[in-house]
C-alpha cells in the first residue's frame, strides 16, 4: 500500500507539473518530457556522468568528515559530562552561525578546489548528527549501563552493547536530514566555486538562461536525494529489525 501510496503522489505530482508548464508557459516551467529530453542528451554527452560523480564525491567526502566527527565525539564526552554541560553552548553557538557566510573563509583557507567544498559539507552536516546521537547518548539507562559494569563489562562494552544501540534510532534520525544537506550544502559549494558539479550545471543555465536546464539539474538533484533516502530506509530497516515500530505494536 506504501509503495502504491507513493506512485500515486508521484504521478500527481507529475500531471501538476505538466499542468503549470501548460497554464505559464515554457519560459516559466520547462515540461517533464523537456526535462527527460536534456537529461538523454547530457547522458549521451557524458556530461550527467561528469557533473553527477563531482557532487557526489564532494558530498561524500564531506559527509564522511562531518558527519563521522558528529557521531564519534558524542561518544567521546559520554565519559565525561561535566565537559559535555560546558561544551553546550559553544556546540549551541556554532551552529547558529551560518554556514554560507563561511564560505569566502573556506576559499581564502583552501583554495576554490574540492577540499573547500568538502569543508563546507563537514560543517553543514556535522551539528545534525552530532546532536542527534548526543541525545541519543544521553538516553542511555545509567542503571542498565551499572549493571553492565557489574557483571566485569569493560566501558568499550557499555559504549557498543549500551550507547551505540541505544543512541542508534537517534543516528539514523540524523541521517535522514544529514544526508540531503550533505547533497544540498556540495551543491550550493558549486554555485560559489567549480568547474563541474550539478550546481555549476544549475548555476551555468542560470548564467545562459537556460530554463530547461536549470529544471533539469534541480530534477537530477531530487532524484539523487531519493535514491539515497530509499537506500537509508533499507539499511534503517535492517539495522534496527530488532526493534519493533510503532506501527507494529499499535501505537
Amino acid at each position: 500500500m506504501i509503495v502504491w501510496g507513493r506512485v500515486l503522489v508521484g504521478l500527481a505530482a507529475l500531471a501538476a507539473w505538466q499542468a503549470a508548464h501548460l497554464i505559464l508557459g515554457a519560459e516559466w516551467i520547462s515540461s517533464p518530457a523537456d526535462i527527460v529530453r536534456r537529461v538523454v542528451e547530457i547522458g549521451a554527452s557524458g556530461e550527467l556522468a561528469r557533473h553527477t560523480v563531482a557532487t557526489l564525491t564532494e558530498s561524500t567526502f564531506g559527509f564522511l568528515l562531518g558527519g563521522g566527527a558528529g557521531i564519534l565525539i558524542p561518544f567521546a564526552l559520554r565519559l565525561s559530562p561535566r565537559l559535555t554541560a560546558a561544551l553546550d553552548p559553544f556546540f549551541a553557538g556554532a551552529m547558529g552561525v551560518p554556514k554560507l557566510a563561511l564560505a569566502p573563509l573556506l576559499i581564502l583557507w583552501f583554495g576554490i578546489g574540492v577540499v573547500s567544498r568538502v569543508v563546507f559539507v563537514a560543517a553543514v552536516v556535522f551539528f545534525f548528527l552530532f546532536f542527534n546521537t548526543l541525545a541519543g547518548v544521553r538516553s542511555v539507562d545509567p542503571r542498565l549501563a551499572a549493571a553492565v559494569r557489574i557483571v566485569g563489562g569493560r566501558e568499550w562494552t557499555v559504549t557498543w552493547e549500551i550507547a551505540w544501540h541505544t543512541a542508534l534510532p537517534y543516528v539514523f534520525t540524523g541521517l535522514k536530514v544529514a544526508l540531503p544537506r550533505a547533497i544540498g550544502a556540495a551543491v550550493v559549494g558549486e554555485f560559489i566555486a567549480a568547474d563541474r558539479g550539478l550546481g555549476y550545471y544549475i548555476n551555468n543555465a542560470r548564467a545562459m538562461a537556460d530554463p530547461v536546464g536549470l529544471f533539469t539539474g534541480v530534477t537530477l538533484v531530487t532524484l539523487l536525494v531519493l535514491a539515497i533516502d530509499a537506500g537509508l530506509e533499507r539499511l534503517q530497516a535492517r539495522s534496527l529489525a530488532w526493534r519493533p515500530l510503532a506501527r507494529d505494536v499499535g501505537v
